[in-house]
């Protein structure tokens, strides 16, 4: 029966390992979706801008340097 006894704090050991990395999976896979949503509001709000003034998305406008 020793043996039971010494394996037990092994399993307990485990179970918080595979629960503490269960949690971080999940953790990881809500901010992922939370990231592609607003990713897909962005664009929406681009795309809607950008059809409403007649304008195309650009990147920030570059002045000339002074020669």
């Amino acid at each position: 029966m020793d043996y039971v006894a010494a394996i037990f704090p092994s399993i307990g050991v485990l179970a918080i390992f595979v629960v503490a990395i269960r949690a971080i999976f999940q953790a990881d896979r809500r901010e992922r979706l939370a990231q592609a949503a607003q990713d897909r509001r962005l664009t929406a709000d681009e795309k809607a801008r950008d059809g409403k003034s007649g304008q195309t998305h650009t990147s920030q406008s570059v002045k000339p340097a002074d020669s």
